[in-house]
Formats: structure tokens, sequence, C-alpha cells
């Protein structure tokens, strides 16, 4: 044994033999002793400590021993430094300690202050009782699992007859009894007290399970309801034994009860689940039939009696082979003989021969059946064969290459179309399938706005009905062509037929050309009777001028002036016709010059309505000008002559009290252009179709007498704002005037406007 000499060396020599009987004592002990110095360094350690901790004497004297065990407090009554060195009395506490191989063990510590030759000491004594707190935890564990688990109400009738021979019962109850009656425990209840706590319609049956009990001896069974202000009822099964004597007297009977109202919710919660299930069933579209694992039909809703025309009567029970045998040896067989086994669902669509009719199946396998819920979808394979049909129609009309047809995404990108179309730009089948064609990239770019609106239109209604435009061919020249589109909701992609115009084009050009001949072969000889008239005018003026004529000379002189002013006048509408027919035929051959030049919009604007009011003084014009340049890159007489025909029609409908207004709206892009009329207004179909050429509204009447028109004047506002990069447009209500424009895009400021 190491000597231990720094607590007992501190004792005389007749207490030192004395300490070293005590610690000869010591080591008797079963539990391990322990000796600290006032700053918890060690200074005796027993065997038994060796024994409980691991460390020798050696390698713990001196140590601090609440770093060598790693202590924790586990519990104590009172502070370890107030109960020793303030109290001087025993400290006691549960400790949590770690030994030298790092296991943790629980001790019951006893520490006492000593005293010897003027030094304090601590000794302690640790008893391990590691094994006895888990098994106290696991008793504890045990315990609350069989209070929650034996959750019952104990109870004991005893009987008696009384002196009439009748039999009486009294009853005594436990805590958990007591606690479903709320009374005390172990009270006695009487036959009428105990009934009284019963729901006065399970009363009966109660009685009569008590009596069949007495009178067989079997034992009781009985299931009610407990009337409980506080909670509602309470459900009750109650089970217990009859106790006779010899002769075979009732003495007593004891049971039990058991409180099964959360059993009772579940079970109607699950039937009134079942009730919706099964009216869900019976109501839903699809036909529903549950397959056992004997392959016999357990339940068949409604809506599968109707779907099928089969009985339901005809299902229940039976196979399904023995009713539908020629659904056996089938794909339909494999199916649900595959979801049997997988445990997993499966889908499938079949033809039922008996009914002519197509289902699509959907087999849920469950515990211990398959529900197999089926719809109708004969129709719906109908409408597919249609649409294939239409499909393999529309594939052979493509392929025939007897109209240009493409489909395209809404980014305009192609996603396929038929040789015709790859002929008319140009392209190859292999740049197609590349992804490299885009309707936008083919289209010039005046034709953008167009589009746009366009592909509005047909995703709003579903179809676009057929406008010109052109496409860039590969070699760089541009294609007319007529397109019509449709477009598909669900893959949200477009399909445009496309005719190719040019042949069509081309006569157009003819035509033109052919209307401007004859403009000029008729311009020719109107100026010649223009001159001859104004000559005639002149001099009849002369001659009544130069000499007396009578009354008769002077009406015949005033008649005929008339006559030729009217036929000047006429001359002049006539040459402006012809003038719009060479317009148009210029525009439609592309011959007509545009000479561009920098100007302010709204200082050519006044100055037009300005001359147009020289030529209506009786017409009221309102100008609405911005009062700023607005600088323009144009062709200045055209665009007057735009303005003209605007306010010449606005002129031509308007009730002559009403005031025609000319303003101007500017953004930072563009100016914008408008008159305003009082007229009739035109109709959504007149909007429409008011640009085109020759297009006269034969239902509106015209106000005073500022002469006809070919219909050609709007085609050529249009095609002229169109040739500087604008737009035109017209905002209007039948009944509510109408309100003409045109936009033109500015630029930068010129030096000199």
């Amino acid at each position: 044994m190491v000597e231990q000499s720094g607590f007992f060396s501190l004792f005389t020599t007749e207490q030192s033999g004395q300490a070293k009987a005590e610690a000869a004592l010591f080591e008797t002990l079963q539990d391990a002793v322990l000796v600290c110095d006032a700053q918890y360094r060690l200074s005796f350690w027993s065997k038994q400590a060796e024994a409980l901790y691991g460390w020798t004497a050696e390698e713990a004297l001196g140590q601090d021993v609440r770093e060598l065990l790693h202590r924790q407090l586990i519990h104590a009554d009172k502070d370890e430094e107030q109960c020793l060195f303030r109290d001087h009395s025993t400290w006691e506490a549960e400790l949590f300690h770690r030994t030298k191989s790092g296991e943790h063990i629980i001790v019951a510590c006893r520490s006492s202050l000593i005293s010897g030759n003027e030094h304090l000491f601590l000794l302690e004594a640790h008893h391990d009782i590691t094994s006895q707190r888990q098994r106290e935890q696991v008793l504890e564990e045990y315990y609350r699992r069989v209070r929650k688990a034996i959750d019952i109400g104990v109870w004991r009738w005893e009987f008696r007859r009384d002196e009439q021979g009748h039999l009486h019962r009294d009853g005594v109850v436990n805590s958990r009894m007591a606690h479903l009656l709320h009374v005390p425990a172990h009270t006695h209840l009487s036959e009428e007290q105990f009934f009284a706590f019963i729901h006065p319609d399970d009363r009966p049956a109660v009685e009569q399970a008590i009596e069949h009990t007495l009178r067989t001896g079997e034992d009781y069974q009985a299931t009610y309801r407990l009337l409980d202000e506080a909670q509602g009822e309470r459900w009750i099964a109650s089970r217990g034994s009859l106790v006779t004597d010899q002769q075979g007297t009732p003495l007593y009977a004891v049971g039990i009860a058991l409180d099964i109202t959360t059993q009772k919710q579940m079970e109607a919660a699950l039937q009134q689940a079942n009730r919706r299930v099964t009216s869900i069933l019976e109501h839903v579209a699809d036909g529903c039939i549950h397959i056992d694992n004997e392959w016999r039909c357990t339940y068949a809703s409604k809506r599968a009696e109707e779907i099928t025309g089969l009985l339901r009567q005809n299902l229940l029970h039976k196979s399904i082979w023995e009713t539908l045998p020629e659904l056996r040896h089938t794909e339909v067989e494999q199916y649900l003989r595959l979801a049997q086994e997988t445990r997993q669902p499966v889908n499938y669509e079949m033809f039922f021969e008996r009914t002519q009719q197509w289902f699509e199946v959907y087999v849920l396998p469950e515990d211990n059946y398959l529900a197999l819920y089926y719809r109708d979808i004969t129709e719906l394979k109908n409408i597919e064969s249609l649409y294939r049909e239409r499909d393999e129609m529309l594939r052979r009309l493509s392929d025939a290459n007897l109209i240009c047809i493409a489909s395209s995404t809404e980014a305009d990108d192609i996603l396929d179309a038929n040789d015709a179309f790859l002929s008319l730009i140009g392209a190859t089948r292999e740049e197609l399938q590349a992804g490299k064609l885009n309707f936008r990239a083919l289209t010039p770019i005046e034709y953008r706005s167009l589009d746009r609106e366009k592909h509005a239109l047909c995703r709003a209604t579903g179809v676009c009905p057929p406008y010109e435009k052109e496409y860039y061919h590969k070699r760089g020249h541009r294609v007319p062509i007529l397109v019509a589109a449709a477009y598909m909701d669900r893959s949200q992609h477009y399909i445009a037929l496309i005719m190719d115009i040019t042949k069509q084009k081309e006569l157009e050009k003819q035509r033109e050309v052919f209307l401007g001949i004859i403009g000029h072969e008729l311009r020719t000889p109107l100026t010649a009777i223009a001159g001859s008239l104004q000559l005639a005018r002149r001099r009849l003026q002369r001659f009544g001028t130069q000499q007396p004529v009578t009354d008769n000379i002077a009406a015949i002189l005033h008649s005929t002036d008339h006559l030729l002013d009217q036929s000047l006048r006429q001359t002049r509408v006539q040459n402006r016709l012809i003038e719009d027919l060479l317009d148009a035929s210029r525009l439609a051959i592309d011959k007509l010059e545009l000479m561009l030049a920098p100007v302010n919009l709204d200082e050519l604007v006044g100055s037009t309505v300005e001359d147009l009011r020289s030529t209506a003084a009786d017409r009221p014009l309102e100008l609405r000008l911005l009062g700023k340049p607005l600088p323009v890159y144009i062709d200045a007489a055209r665009i007057a002559q735009v303005l003209s025909n605007y306010i010449t029609n606005a002129l031509k409908y308007s009730p002559p009290e009403e005031p025609v207004t000319i303003e101007i709206t500017a953004t930072d892009n563009e100016a914008r252009v408008w008159v305003h009329d009082h007229g009739p207004g035109l109709s959504e179909e007149a909007r429409q179709k008011i640009w085109s050429r020759f297009q006269r509204s034969t239902d509106l009447k015209t106000q005073g007498r500022l002469g006809g028109d070919l219909g050609l004047g709007l085609y050529i506002c249009q095609s002229l704002i169109q040739r500087h990069h604008g737009m035109v447009g017209v905002e209007s209500e039948e009944g509510k005037g109408a309100s003409f424009w045109f936009s033109l895009p500015l630029t930068s400021v010129p030096e000199k406007l």
C-alpha cells in the first residue's frame, strides 16, 4: 500500500495510532472512502475508491477530486459549502462521476468536515447507486405504462335478500370507476343510484344483462352510456363474473368497466367516412368496383351499373371471370394481376365488346382488395379518331404542296413546314430542322406592327383573317404573300396558311400601269377643256363690261357664266379624281417618288389648315398646335395632301354648324396629328374596310357640295404615311363622330426648320 501520510501525519503519536486504526477500518468498509483538504486535494484514497474509479492511490493523491472525477451535482438538499463550513453538518448528495475508463456512474456521497492539528479535512464516503437508479428508472417507466394501459374501473356488487325474498344489489367501485361516475372512491352505491348514472335508453339492456347473469350464471356483459354533465355522454364496456354459494345462491359479482368513448367516436367517424365515401362513389362520374384477393366483386357503385349496363346483383360476390369471361386471358387480366402482385397502381384503356364502349381504368391496390375506377371515354375516342382523320387530311394537303403551310411558336420560330413554303422563301429542310427559320426574321420591318396586331387578334379569337404582307427570299428579294393563321391554345402554336401572290401583284402592276396611261390620256383633253372653258368665261365677262347690254342679254350672260363656272368646278373634281387614280397607280407599282426634307410638323399643320380656311371660309376649323418644334423628315407636300384629305372628309360628313378640330399630340418618339369631326361616325365593319382601295361609305350622307371621290383618298393616305414609316388609324362610334389620325417618327432637330 502506498504511504498516505498527508492526512494521518498531522496527528500526534497517540492520535496517529488511532488514525491508522481508523484508516485500516476505512479499508474494510464497502463504500469508497477518500479524504481531501479544504482545497479538495486528495490525501487519502481507499482500496474501494481504487476499485470504484480505477485510479490507484499513487495516481489520485494530491489531485483535485472535483477535476479528477469530473464531478457533476445531480441532487442535494443543501448547499455544500454552507452545510460543511458554516453549519458543520453532514452534506448528502447524488453525484455524477466519470471513472478512469471513461464510464459514467452515479454515487451517493456523504461528506463531513473533520479537524486535525488545526487543519480541516473533508471525509467523503461514496456508494455506487448506478444500477439502483437505472432499475428505478425502468420500474418508473413500467409503472407509467401500466397506469396508462390499465385505465379501467373495478366494481363489486353484493347481493342480499330481504325478509320477503327480494334480491337487492349494493355496489362499491374503485377510484377509476368513481372518477367515471363523479363520486368519491370506494363509494357504496345502491341499485337505484347506479342506474341513475346510465342513459335512459340503455337501462333496459343493462337490466336485462344483469338478470341474464343471475338466471344463468354466465358472465355479465353490457355496453352502455353514462350521463356526464361535464363531458357529455361516455361509452362504457362492462364485463363481470358471478360468485355463488354451494347452493347456487348469488353472493357477489366482480368486474371491470372500460371507458370506450374514444373508440366509439372513432367507430362513428369511420362509419360516417365510409358513408361519405360510398356516397361520393355513388355520385361521381366514374364507376367503381372492388375485387378481393379471390377475384370476387365485393362492391359496385351505382354509377358502375349505369356505365356498363351490368346489374350490381349480377356482379356482387361473384368472380369477375365468371361474370365477365371475355376478359379472361386478355390484357385486362394481365393488368389486374400486375397490380395485385406488385401492389402498385396501374392505368390502362380497354374496349368493352359487350357494350361497344371505351373505358379508361385506374387500378389502386388496397390492403386486401383492388379498387377499380373506370370512366367512359367512348366520346373522347371518337373525337380523337376524328382529329386523326383531320390531321391525316391536313398532312396530305400539306404534302400535296398546293398551298404553303407552316407552324410556329409564339416567338415566331418555325417548327414545321411543307416543301411549298420552303420553296417560297428559298430555304432547305436542313435549315428548318436546325431551327434556323423564324417568321420575324423573314418579315420586312414595316410589317412588324401589323404582325403584332394580327397575332394578338389570333390569340384572342383563335383565328386570323387573311392579310397581305411580304417575306424576304433567301436571295434577298421580297415575295408578296397572303397569309391566314389559327392559334392552338393547348400547344400555344400558330398554324399559318400562306399563298404566293407574286403573279397577282404583277397583274395588279400591269393594271395600275394601264390605269396610269388612261389617267394621262384623260387628263390631256380635260386640261384642254378646262382651258377652253376659262377662255370662254373671260371673253363673256369682257363682253359684258365693255359695252352696254340689255337686261335680256345680261340675264343670258349671267346664266352662261354660271354654267361655265359649274363646268370648271366639275373639271377640277375630275382632275382631282384623275390625280388620285394616278397616285394610286404610282403607289401600287412603287413609282411614287418622295421629296424628303427636314420639316417642322407643327408649322406644316398650321399652314395647311390656314390654306383650307381660305377655300372653305364658311366652315369652322379649330386648330390646337403644341407651339414647339416637331422635327420630322418627310415630303411636306404629300403630308399636307394627307392632312387635307382628312379635313376635307371631316367637312364632308360633319354638319355645317359643327367645327372640325385639328390637333397635335407627341411623345418622345413620334408625333400624332388628329382630325376630329361631329359626323355620323363609323361602324366596326366600316372602320376595318375604310382604308381599302375604292372603298366608299355608301350609307353616309355628305354635307354640302364638296364633290365625289373614287374611294381612293384614305388608301392613298395610308400608303403615303406607311412610306414615311408612320401609321394611320381611326377612333369612332356610330352616332358620335370620328377621329382620324396619322403618326410620324420624330427625328433629331435639324439646324434650320
